[in-house]
């Protein structure tokens, strides 16, 4: 089972009037799944994907790297 940790996060307005209307037209069901999805693709084309990162300098990322594959739906 994901563990789900609360966060607190300053967006500005007009992200959150986004948010809203994605929100609206049924795309999420709500902001935190929009966020969610946001940072998993994130996630997925900025660190995991891209081979050329330099592992060594991230060891503490190198401990995880399993489990956010599991939790990534690609």
């Amino acid at each position: 089972m994901i563990k789900i940790k609360l966060i607190s996060v300053n967006l500005p307005e007009s992200y959150l009037r986004v948010l809203e209307v994605l929100v609206t037209e049924g795309k999420f069901p709500n902001r935190s799944e929009a966020i969610r999805v946001s940072i998993r693709d994130l996630i997925k084309t900025e660190f995991l994907i891209d081979e050329s990162v330099n592992r060594n300098s991230h060891p503490s990322i190198i401990e995880s790297e399993n489990e956010i594959q599991e939790n990534l739906i690609i």
